[in-house]
């Protein structure tokens, strides 16, 4: 075994590390998008719940409060909505970095070994 294949080894078991990694940074991303999503459903639920019930209060004492209660359980469920949607993206995004900086590293890493090769 001459230098370009140690080189060729050396370079090809950490393509093989790198990869698991990626595998493993996928996994994770996407466990993260499923855990925002299942934390967001029961707080959006939850809200939604609580504000009928503050709209259901105030509309006993103060009728004109009704339509005032009405948009700002709107609002609260966009901001849930929002919140969730947001989260998503940031955790995709996050995985996409990390996923592009891996394969920087991999080119890298492969560009070397075949230039040692040669």
């Amino acid at each position: 075994m001459g230098i370009g294949g140690f080189f060729k080894n050396l370079f090809g078991s950490t393509k093989e590390k790198v990869n698991e990694v990626t595998d493993k940074a996928e996994v994770l991303a996407s466990e993260t998008i499923e855990n925002v999503k299942e934390i967001a459903v029961p707080i959006v639920d939850k809200v939604e719940v609580l504000a009928e019930q503050a709209k259901e209060k105030v509309a006993e004492y103060i009728p004109q409060a009704q339509e005032a209660m009405e948009s700002a359980i709107e609002t609260v469920k966009e901001k849930a909505s929002e919140f969730a949607e947001k989260a998503e993206e940031m955790a995709s995004d996050a995985f996409q970095t990390i996923k592009e900086k891996v394969n920087d590293l991999t080119g890298n890493e492969e560009k070397a070994a075949d230039e040692n090769a040669d």
